[in-house]
């Protein structure tokens, strides 16, 4: 039976430290991408960033915890790839930049969107979008805030997620074009609504 857990596993700033989180994140990134999330190990990982297993519990609880940070990273460069076309600005650029790094990551992105990390992933898209929105000027202030953060989060969640179920080969115009219209025309075109 396994000892209970006495430790915390910390990421503090020294350089040695960051040096042995980007090896784990770069050696599961590489692991992703040739087989499903569920079939890799810790052992896998370790072996793979030339660092030794208890090195792995110093720095990350799970491998799930792992998943998550890098989950939190990959969800804040795609939104801010997309704040741009947020803004109303360069709209069918930010949506062809944010389509294109993920068609780049599909693996990783598959795994994120439609695995076992969806839960989080969902909360992920909320938490970035809300700390977007409360970072900028509003293109649409008549919209609620708390009615535009989850329906353009959810949006942009839902139109990958299902996306990354597509076969490969399905035309990213086409995801454009559905992201433009779905999320762009809806919310960040200006409109002069007066609610009541």
């Amino acid at each position: 039976m396994a000892r209970p857990r006495t430790t915390t596993p910390t990421q503090p700033d020294d350089p040695r430290v960051q040096r042995s989180v980007d090896a784990l994140r770069a050696a599961f990134l590489d692991l992703v991408e040739r087989k499903p999330f569920d079939q890799i190990s810790i052992k896998e990982i370790t072996e793979a960033a030339s660092l030794s297993y208890p090195t792995f519990f110093r720095r990350f609880a799970s491998k799930e915890e792992l998943l998550e940070q890098i989950a939190t990273e990959e969800v804040r460069r795609l939104l801010s790839l997309g704040e741009a076309a947020m803004a109303g600005h360069r709209s069918r650029a930010s949506a062809e930049d944010m389509c294109l790094y993920v068609q780049r990551h599909r693996k990783l992105w598959t795994v994120l969107l439609n695995g076992g990390a969806t839960w989080a992933m969902r909360d992920e898209f909320m938490r970035v979008a809300r700390e977007i929105s409360n970072a900028r000027p509003r293109v649409n202030p008549w919209i609620p805030l708390d009615l535009a953060v989850p329906f353009v989060a959810g949006g942009v969640f839902e139109i990958f997620a299902w996306w990354m179920r597509q076969p490969e080969d399905y035309p990213i115009e086409n995801v454009i074009k559905l992201f433009k219209a779905l999320i762009v025309d809806t919310t960040a075109v200006p409109r002069d609504i007066r609610l009541s």
